[in-house]
Parts: C-alpha cells; sequence; structure tokens
C-alpha cells in the first residue's frame, strides 16, 4: 500500500468516502466585520504544520514542544468532528497504516 498520497488524493478518497465539508474545509472566514478566525479542518492542521514545523526542526526541544501542541490540537479537532466523519478519518488512518 503506498502511504505517500498528496493531499488532493488523501482529500478525494474522504470526500468519496463521504466525509463532510465541514471536517475537511480550510479557509479563513470573517468574523464581525473586522476580524478573521481560521476555520480548522484537517487541510487547516496539515497547512498549519507545513508552515509552522520548518520554524522549529532545528531545535530538538522546541520540536518536541511543537508536535505535542499540534498533536492536542490536532486530537482536540479530530473528537469534534460529527461521529461519522471521525469514523471515515480512522478508517482512512487504518487503510493507509497510520494509526
Amino acid at each position: 500500500m503506498n502511504i505517500f498520497t498528496t493531499e488532493e488524493e488523501a482529500n478525494a478518497e474522504l470526500r468519496a468516502a463521504g466525509m463532510t465539508l465541514v471536517s475537511m474545509d480550510c479557509k479563513y472566514r470573517w468574523i464581525g466585520q473586522v476580524s478573521m478566525d481560521w476555520v480548522h479542518g484537517l487541510g487547516a492542521l496539515t497547512k498549519r504544520f507545513s508552515s509552522e514545523f520548518p520554524l522549529v526542526k532545528s531545535d530538538k526541544e522546541a520540536t518536541d514542544s511543537y508536535i505535542s501542541k499540534y498533536r492536542t490540537d490536532a486530537e482536540k479537532f479530530i473528537k469534534s468532528m460529527p461521529e461519522n466523519d471521525q469514523t471515515i478519518y480512522n478508517n482512512y488512518l487504518k487503510k493507509h497504516e497510520l494509526a
């Protein structure tokens, strides 16, 4: 099994399995008229990791701290997803031997 899929391939597979866009969404939304809030979806978590991890990867202590915080945030988000989306996500992880 090839576990190295592109983000687009992973998204297509999750969509085909029935995952809601709310769980996959990765965009900004306006809150009121003046501020923006990041809508957390699996895509947002992926993009966050891609942009933030390079900033800490050269320092073991900073890396460990970042991974711990990121894992906590990811687990919170996954637990907040609709139950069916959690099942789809967990099945995806098992299929690709990531869990």
